[in-house]
């Protein structure tokens, strides 16, 4: 289950992989995209609902799956945007890989297969985005540089653990007590916001009230409850897995600041006492939200931010998320890595040339 957590969507995004295709295979390819282009008849006559107190109606249930990188591919310079042929190859590519994809373990030795399970993109509705990046700002379309502190300061986290970075095998793990966990391996939460691509579960759901906006993840079954109308944030003592949320409306589009997150829960290991995400939802077709994030955090990056993700609409409903705290997963691991301290000590002892009995 811990495998599952692990999987980063700059991963994901990036390791996708041109082959051909099999006959079974583009005609599930050729439904999909046929869905993809069904809206856009629908979109000539679309006008924005509103739900009764006047809101943008943003309901429904929307997918963040994507096939684009976070940041720029170097290959395609300051071009922001595919060409049309550009766009549907990588779609297809992105299809096909969502087939072979094991989630950063060997090919031989799989965990867990999302086309068997029904947790595959082409099978949640990821529709062809046209953007190089999801990296808007800079125009580079990619991430600002690290500030020197934050470079020295993830550097130092790399080497010592807490945690096995799954894109790396020969990263570091540290697994002494429960704590040294992820924050995913123990279910507490699994991050966010912004909301980006993930692995697979990347669908939430999105409610109206007069005075609250409720988004529930797929990830987690976690909620974010949005209070609208601009109120001041919580005092800065007060922390959540999420931060502290407050939105509003500007035109046809709900601005969310956020603030006060919780130490070791932030974006992209951020500094929690000096990190603001500013979200931006605009729904701009029927099937369709504009997501855009800006990330503003001078103590970790050296200049604000921003990115956008296409949501998509999906069918619900969301099912649960079935993730228990100090379940098997967290014994197996620290059971895991006794063993594989004893083991370690009893080499150490080996080649030391000095019997085992008398060490």
């Amino acid at each position: 289950m811990a495998n599952r957590f692990s999987v980063s969507c700059g991963a994901l995004a990036t390791m996708i992989v041109a082959i051909l295709l099999t006959p079974a295979f583009v005609a599930a390819q050729a439904k999909s995209a046929a869905a993809a282009k069904a809206p856009a008849a629908d979109n000539k006559t679309w006008a924005l609902p509103h739900t009764p107190d006047g809101q943008p109606d943003l309901q429904g249930y929307w997918t963040s799956l994507s096939f684009t990188p976070m940041e720029r591919p170097a290959k395609y310079g300051n071009r922001e945007f595919l060409t049309d042929e550009e766009a549907t190859q990588i779609y297809k590519e992105g299809v096909q890989h969502s087939y072979e994809f094991t989630f950063n373990d060997f090919g031989d030795t799989p965990v867990y297969d999302a086309t068997v399970y029904a947790l595959s993109a082409w099978q949640e509705g990821v529709a062809p985005n046209k953007r190089t990046s999801l990296v808007v700002d800079p125009p580079d379309g990619n991430i600002p540089p690290l500030t020197p502190e934050a470079a020295k300061v993830r550097e130092a986290f790399r080497r010592t653990g807490p945690n096995q970075d799954y894109a790396d095998p020969n990263a570091p793990v540290k697994a002494d007590t429960s704590t040294d966990l992820n924050l995913g391996e123990r279910c507490l939460s699994f991050g966010g916001p912004p909301i980006l691509p993930g692995a697979y579960n990347s669908d939430f759901h999105i409610i109206q009230s007069p005075g609250n906006v409720l988004i529930e993840y797929e990830w987690g079954n976690e909620s974010r409850i949005i209070p609208l109308g601009g109120g001041p944030h919580l005092a800065p003592n007060i922390h959540a897995w999420h931060g502290d949320s407050r939105g509003h409306w500007e035109g046809n589009t709900l601005v969310v600041e956020s603030t006060n997150f919780r130490p070791g829960a932030t974006f992209q290991g951020a500094n929690a006492k000096t990190l603001k995400i500013t979200e931006y939802f605009t729904r701009v077709d029927q099937n369709t939200i504009e997501y855009k994030f800006t990330i503003d955090d001078p103590s970790t990056w050296t200049k604000p931010w921003s990115a956008i993700v296409p949501l998509s609409r999906i069918k619900g409903p969301i099912f649960e998320y079935a993730c228990t705290e100090n379940n098997n997963d967290a014994v197996n691991i620290l059971a895991g890595a006794r063993a594989a301290d004893k083991a370690a000590a009893e080499k150490a002892k080996k080649t030391s040339g000095v019997p085992v009995s008398q060490k």
